[in-house]
């Protein structure tokens, strides 16, 4: 993948991550314990899958596109994440 297409890709998915852990923050209060832990788990799944299926093998191949939140040099734009 060419550098722009892999930073393109790598801010969307850094952009699913926040809206996942934002919503987390939106649902907790609206629903029960056991609701709350499940879709917990879930979005846990489907950010691990997000990390490991697009970023990681994004990030090997562009190094310099790592975020510095990951450890890496990229400096990821807050108004990405709103």
């Amino acid at each position: 993948m060419d550098r722009e297409l892999a930073e393109k890709t790598s801010l969307l998915t850094l952009k699913i991550g926040a809206a996942m852990d934002n919503n987390l923050a939106l649902i907790k209060d609206g629903c029960s314990e056991q609701e709350f832990k499940n879709y917990q788990q879930a979005t846990g799944k489907v950010m691990g899958e997000l990390l490991t299926s697009f970023m990681n093998p994004i990030y090997e191949q562009h190094p310099s596109l790592k975020p510095k939140e990951m450890g890496g040099e990229y400096e990821v734009d807050p108004k990405i994440y709103k």
